[in-house]
């Protein structure tokens, strides 16, 4: 009987509920990168036990980015203390897969994107209608005080509001994962 799968079914999943459908793909994301299953569940069962720790301190927006950070940060640690893994990690020039493809990256851009969507959708409607013209359609403050029926000036206005509601939201937010 494999130890980590039946701590990982008994305990973990008692903690993290909906967490440990990443378990499976978790372990393939680690063992692509260090080439042994073995010490591959060992480092995610060290990652749920941080996930379970820090999720006692802070909310975890994006559980599965958070998972896949910390497992990252974790064979990194243990590549820097010098443990004995069986291959070299992170073999760049043959594997470089660029961040912006990698699952935990690609996971925390879909997040903050809900996010800003959540954060857009909930300014006042004329601060809301000039952010969008604006930032997202490009179109001018003329242009925008035209269809809005209303001054150049009152057009940058409330795109100004618009702007400091986002950055306030996303300051308040911290949107760090783990480090």
């Amino acid at each position: 009987m494999d130890v980590s799968k039946f701590l990982f079914d008994n305990i973990y999943q008692k903690e993290l509920g909906a967490m440990t459908k990443y378990y499976n793909e978790l372990v393939y994301y680690v063992q692509r990168m260090i080439g042994d299953k073995e010490k591959s569940t060992d480092i995610i069962q060290e990652t749920y036990l941080k996930t379970i720790e820090k999720s006692k301190t802070m909310q975890i927006k994006n559980e599965r980015a958070f998972l896949y950070k910390v497992a990252r940060n974790l064979v990194v640690d243990k590549v820097r203390k010098r443990e004995k893994l069986p291959k070299v990690i992170f073999e760049e020039a043959e594997h470089f897969i660029p961040k912006k493809e990698q699952p935990e990256e690609i996971a925390l851009i879909n997040s903050r994107e809900d996010d800003i969507k959540s954060i857009i959708e909930n300014l006042p409607l004329r601060s809301k209608q000039a952010f969008v013209l604006h930032i997202m359609k490009g179109y001018s403050r003329k242009k925008i005080s035209v269809i809005m029926g209303i001054s150049v000036n009152a057009v940058q206005k409330h795109i100004t509001r618009g702007i400091t509601k986002v950055k306030e939201q996303i300051d308040l937010d911290e949107w760090e994962l783990y480090d």
